[in-house]
């Protein structure tokens, strides 16, 4: 089973590791920053897509994602290795780019031109690039130019924005609106804007749009007032303020989210799941459930090896020393049966007392120890709780009952005690037991049993107990067995439904003076209820 805290945990350590925000990363794959808060909080999992784009990011694969098993080298602030990846993913994203930016101003260069097609990204990965011919006289025009165009657009993905800026400022011919465009991407948005605008290039409408994502609004809409209105371009006076600041190298992987933000299309084609990739999600998953155990599944499954072969080698000492560390109960049980089929029954008593054997317990109850039985009574089987509390009742052991009836399971018993506890003097028990442990159906029958006997003083206890139906069917008792005045003083508590029954007894008995006052207090009910 998929562990989603492990997955996520696992996420946010391989962001960190190479410097990215949830921002950032959330860029790159396509999602929201809240999509990728909620895996690294275990509430969400990446779907089969999304899973396989981080594999590919992280390098690494989908059973050390899913496991969290990933190796130390991977989880180091290695720039170099982050730069690779990064550099790999936005390299198979240029491609994508270049789809989308199909319409380009016939003036430029070959060499700029087929810079991106020579990114090759699937079965020719790792071939290396074609040459391309320097534009307008080969390395003589490169070196006129101060640096070779084509070859520093190859190298951008794996470069920091300021190496590409300073090369950029070291080429001794103006860019055409075309060249600037292609190296966008990487660089600052505040130098691509300086850069339009020292090389004087002219800008378009097409151009503008090849760029929009990678500039300031402020500066896309100068630029768009300058283009509609056929007037200069205008820096806009809060954007050169901070120009100086945005010259600060910064991670590669902010690319990732300039690029997410503007060109949305082509993220989505980044990453293309091959049939071996599909195979090796498909085999991971199918894995997952017989490979993938957390830490502590793993400890948890040494102990109860380590506990198997003491008990194989009869080192009851050494597990008396270490029963206090065991949490999980099939281990303890396993444990008990092995030492009662051993004989060791006195040795699970004194380590085990809520797994011994049935005759250990009937032990301790002959022997009268309630404390032992206290101690353990709660981790008895149901059954014997109630022969251990059936058997404090006719021990009269009604301290004992009443200190562990919460701990024991009397549903079967509990009227049975109850009405014994209250034979015996001992009410206050009865009331716990008709409070805590009993339905509405055992507190009438504990009432019922309290009136035949006469203690309709322990009746009044529980009154505020019994249900409007049983305090009627108990006055209808006590009426037919002659109990008029204790029927007459229950009967207060009774609605006018219920006065009714009671006087179709005292009709049926010819008691007129019952009647006459049970007609009284219909009428008084009635009366109540109206101003009510």
């Amino acid at each position: 089973m998929i562990d989603n805290r492990t997955v996520g945990k696992t996420i946010a350590a391989l962001r960190q590791a190479r410097g990215m925000t949830q921002q950032q990363l959330a860029a790159a794959m396509n999602v929201s920053h809240q999509a990728v808060s909620k895996w690294e909080n275990g509430a969400a999992l990446p779907d089969i897509q999304t899973l396989m784009e981080l594999t590919q990011l992280f390098g690494i694969t989908v059973e050390q994602l899913l496991s969290g098993e990933i190796p130390e080298p991977r989880l180091e602030s290695d720039s170099g290795v982050s730069l690779k990846n990064i550099g790999q993913f936005i390299d198979g994203m240029i491609n994508d780019i270049g789809n989308v930016f199909k319409s380009e101003p016939k003036d430029a260069p070959e060499a700029v031109d087929g810079a991106v097609d020579a990114q090759v990204v699937g079965e020719n990965a790792g071939e290396e690039p074609a040459a391309e011919p320097s534009p307008e006289g080969g390395e003589d025009a490169a070196e006129a130019d101060g640096i070779d165009l084509a070859k520093l657009l190859q190298m951008a993905p794996f470069m920091s924005k300021g190496a590409v800026e300073d090369m950029l400022r070291s080429c001794k011919r103006k860019l055409t609106a075309a060249e600037i465009a292609k190296f966008a991407p990487f660089v600052d948005s505040a130098f691509l804007e300086s850069l339009i605008v020292d090389n004087e290039a002219e800008i378009n409408w097409d151009t503008l749009r090849r760029i929009a994502p990678f500039l300031k609004k402020e500066a896309v809409d100068a630029f768009a007032r300058a283009i509609a209105m056929g007037e200069k371009y205008v820096r806009p006076a809060a954007d050169s303020a901070k120009s100086a600041a945005s010259s600060v190298y910064k991670s590669l992987d902010d690319v990732s989210q300039k690029i997410g933000r503007g060109v949305d299309k082509a993220v989505r084609k980044v990453v293309r799941i091959s049939e071996n990739v599909a195979s090796e999600v498909s085999k991971a998953f199918d894995g997952l459930s017989a490979d993938v155990e957390t830490a502590e599944q793993r400890l948890a499954r040494l102990r109860r090896s380590a506990f198997e072969r003491a008990i194989e080698d009869g080192q009851w000492d050494w597990i008396s020393a270490h029963i206090g560390e065991v949490q999980d109960a099939d281990l303890k049980r396993t444990i008990a049966e092995r030492a009662n089929a051993l004989g060791k029954q006195d040795w699970v008593r004194a380590n085990l007392g809520g797994y011994a054997s049935d005759r250990v317990i009937a032990e301790a109850v002959e022997e009268g120890n309630w404390g032992w039985l206290g101690e353990h009574i709660w981790e008895f089987s149901a059954e014997m709780q109630r022969q251990v509390a059936l058997a404090a009742m006719k021990a009269e052991n009604w301290q004992w009952l009443a200190a562990h009836a919460e701990q024991m399971d009397m549903r079967d018993c509990v009227v049975e005690i109850a009405a014994c506890a209250r034979r015996a003097g001992a009410r206050m028990l009865a009331v716990q037991l008709a409070r805590y442990d009993m339905e509405p159906a055992q507190v009438e029958q504990v009432a019922l049993d309290a009136a035949g006997a006469k203690d309709y003083e322990f009746i009044e206890m529980i009154l505020d107990l019994l249900p409007g139906e049983s305090l009627c069917r108990l006055c209808i008792r006590m009426a037919k067995a002659g109990e008029w005045d204790e029927a007459y003083k229950f009967a207060e508590k009774l609605d006018a439904k219920g006065l009714e029954w009671l006087m179709e007894v005292a009709i049926d008995a010819g008691n007129f003076a019952a009647i006459d006052r049970l007609d009284e207090q219909i009428r008084s009910r009635q009366k109540e209820d109206e101003q009510k």
